[in-house]
């Protein structure tokens, strides 16, 4: 008989259910394997982003061994880059009546979303800005990406959403953050 709180798979008519064992092209948690994939073919997983917030502010913007990271992860399911291109549209007459565009600045930012979760050292500064303007939006913030490379930044804490949705939902969370300026990259070969 099975211990209470533990499942045993079994069949429609109750007879157990053998489970294969784990192997390095079966990945199976009855086994007590706790090897997470990291991709899918040749396929890096989104999960491996690590997303971190100082949460000291702007304390140490200049040397960011000494800021106080938070991870953002916890409730957070969804991290999406955009570069806010601004662009000059031009028509010539050598054109042909066809026009030319040129990217004349940008404005790096992530949106992050997700899930809030209450007592997470990163959401609840994030949180905790709701009602703030000027500097006190400004803070570091740097996203390691599943390939290693890193970009890293004062931002600007944008459009955030403390909590809210439907009564029988989790509650939402997310923020758009703004890098000031050209944000510092790090190619992945520079992290290993």
């Amino acid at each position: 008989m099975a211990e209470l709180g533990t499942t045993t798979p079994t069949s429609a008519t109750g007879d157990v259910v053998p489970q294969p064992a784990s192997t390095s092209t079966h990945n199976n948690s009855l086994a007590g394997d706790d090897t997470t994939p990291t991709n899918i073919g040749k396929f890096l997983l989104n999960w491996q982003n690590k997303i971190e917030i100082a949460t000291d502010g702007l304390a140490n913007a200049n040397d960011i061994t000494k800021a106080a990271w938070a991870r953002l992860a916890a409730g957070i399911n969804n991290l999406t880059p955009a570069e806010n291109d601004t662009t000059a549209n031009d028509e010539y007459y050598d054109g042909e009546g066809f026009g030319t565009s040129d990217v004349t600045s940008k404005r790096y930012q992530f949106t992050v979303a997700g899930h809030r979760v209450y007592g997470d050292k990163a959401q609840d500064y994030i949180a905790s800005k709701m009602l703030e303007i000027g500097d006190n939006l400004k803070t570091l913030m740097r996203v390691t990406f599943a390939d290693g490379s890193q970009v890293y930044g004062i931002v600007t804490l944008t459009n955030i959403v403390p909590a809210g949705g439907q009564p029988g939902a989790k509650q939402t969370f997310s923020f758009v953050a703004v890098f000031n300026g050209k944000p510092k990259f790090v190619p992945a070969s520079a992290n290993k």
